[in-house]
Order: C-alpha cells, then structure tokens, then sequence
C-alpha cells in the first residue's frame, strides 16, 4: 500500500465533515462568533515518549490523550485534530491498521474527529505529531496567569504513578500494573477542565513534573508557590521507598492531572466537585507574594531539583 491507500482506508473514516473527505490540502472550519478556539500541538518521538514496541493502539490514544489533557487544562471543549505521521516503511503495514484503530476508540470515548493531516516515511524512527482545536465560551478559557495572593493550589488524582511504571514497565511484577497502565495510557481531565472555569483562574496539566509545571503557573503569575509536601496525594506501592515515590511525584512528569489555583472562597466548591466527580482533588499548597523564588517546600529548607528538560 503507499500512503494514499493507507490514508484512504484507515484515516478516512476517522473524519468529520469539517475535512470535506480528506479532498483538500486544508480543512474548512465556520467558527462561532460567541467561541474562541484553542489550539495546541504537541509531538510524540519514539525512543523519547514512547519505546516503540507497545501496542500501536497503545501508541495512538497516548498521542491522542497528551493532547487532549492540554484542552483540559484550558478549560476547553476538544472538537478535531489533525495528525501527523512519520513512519518507517518497514513498520508502516503492521503499525497503521491498530494505530488506527486506537485512534477510533479514543474519537468515540471523548466525542473528537480527525479533520487532516500528513502521512509520511521516515528513515528509523516514528514520529506523531497532533495539533487539537478545542473551543470555549469567548474570554471564558484558563491561563496560566491568573493566580493571586492567598490563592490555594489543587491536583487531581495521584502523582508519580506514570514515572514509576516507566521506570518498572519491564517488571512482571503486578503491583506495577497501575502505574504501567498509567504510563501508556493517560487519563486526560477533559470534564474536570470544564467543570472548573468558574472555579479555577489558573491552570496547567502536569506533563513535566509537579515542581516544574507549578512553577510554571508561579512564574507566569508572578508570585512565590508555597508546596506542603505532606499533602502530595502519592500511590500506595509497598516495596517502594516513601522518597522514591515522592520523588517521582515532584519531577516524573506525565501524570497529565490537572493542577490549578482558586481563590480560598471556592474551597467548598472544590470539595463539592470533588464529590461530583468520584475524583481526588487535593490542596497542596498556596500562592505567596514572590520572595527569592517561585516555588519553595513549606517547613523544608531543601531546594527542588529540575525536573525532565528536553535540552
């Protein structure tokens, strides 16, 4: 098959309407006027974000759902997304049909549709690169930038999990199930960004570690974030060291919870959303007027460490 037939058969039906059946170079989309739509890529190496050997399926709902909690984290509505893809010939025939197919699972679990593209050869490596529009109510979407002085700060869920399943995804070892899942498959916080636009005034999805992505929304605001490292909701795994899970808690990365500030008034709001969602929801620190730093450990003089940096 060459990369017509390959498009034909199994990204076609993967489409909406906006892609006017894959005939053009570009889609045509009519915005709403009372909308703004979000736009974010984001690309994925085998080698670097993925080995190379998981199910393909495996592959395409990671690609699909890192780009997904990016709408979380804005607050928005996912609509379409158009893909790009790099593969070698070699792996093209056995990758594609069950990449594909991950792909349509994930279009029917968060309501999305692919809208375009590009399909092409590569020398070794694969390649995934998604660019997702979403939409949200005009001046309605969540920056980073929002927070204010006294604000709390909120995670979802439970942290570390996704670097501690890299880091046994060779282990047959069942109590590492969860967290390898955890690593290969993601679960993006669409509903909970949603739910959160009259909660949250700023927002981010923990793609590189809670101590860089809070200091993200720091930094962004301009204020000092003070983490009580006693409340990091963190995964009950018995034969691994407390330091070690915190560890990869703060600086793993790839967890893809939502972590977000509100003002303290809201507190009860959170913990009534909490409830609604059957989703952990935990406070784990609070902003500060900027002093030294943007980010410090309450009643710990240790400093944090970088988290992972692609250069």
């Amino acid at each position: 098959m060459n990369e017509f037939d390959y498009i034909d058969k199994y990204f076609r039906p993967l489409t909406n309407k906006f892609a006017i059946n894959l005939k053009n170079d570009a889609a045509i989309f009519n915005q709403k006027s009372s909308f703004d739509l979000i736009i974010s890529t984001d690309t994925l190496c085998e080698g670097i974000h993925f080995f190379g050997n998981e199910n393909p399926a495996d592959i395409a709902k990671k690609s699909l759902r890192v780009n997904l909690s990016d709408m979380a984290s804005m607050g928005a509505k996912p609509i379409f997304y158009n893909l790009a893809l790099s593969i070698p010939k070699i792996k093209a025939s056995q990758f594609i049909p069950k990449f594909a197919k991950g792909l349509q699972d994930d279009q029917e679990i968060f309501g999305i549709k692919l809208i375009g593209g590009d399909l092409t050869s590569s020398l070794k490596h694969i390649n995934i690169t998604i660019t997702i529009f979403g939409e949200t109510v005009k001046g309605k979407s969540i920056s980073r930038d929002g927070a204010k002085i006294g604000n709390y700060l909120y995670v979802s869920g439970i942290l570390g999990l996704s670097k501690i399943g890299l880091d046994n995804f060779n282990s047959n070892s069942k109590e590492f199930e969860e967290s390898k899942r955890k690593y290969l498959i993601p679960q993006p916080r669409v509903d909970l960004g949603i739910e959160l636009k009259n909660i949250a005034n700023s927002m981010i999805d923990i793609s590189d570690g809670l101590i860089q992505d809070a200091t993200h929304l720091a930094k962004n605001s301009k204020l000092t974030v003070e983490l009580n490292l006693c409340k990091i909701p963190l995964p009950n795994i018995k034969n691994l060291d407390r330091k070690l899970i915190l560890d990869s808690a703060l600086y793993g990365g790839d967890d893809y919870e939502l972590l977000f500030s509100c003002d303290n008034s809201h507190e009860s709001l959170v913990e009534q959303l909490s409830d609604k969602m059957n989703l952990k929801l935990t406070k784990i620190g609070v902003f500060k007027e900027f002093k030294k730093g943007f980010l410090k450990f309450k009643n710990n003089t240790s400093k944090p460490k970088n988290s992972y940096l692609h250069f």
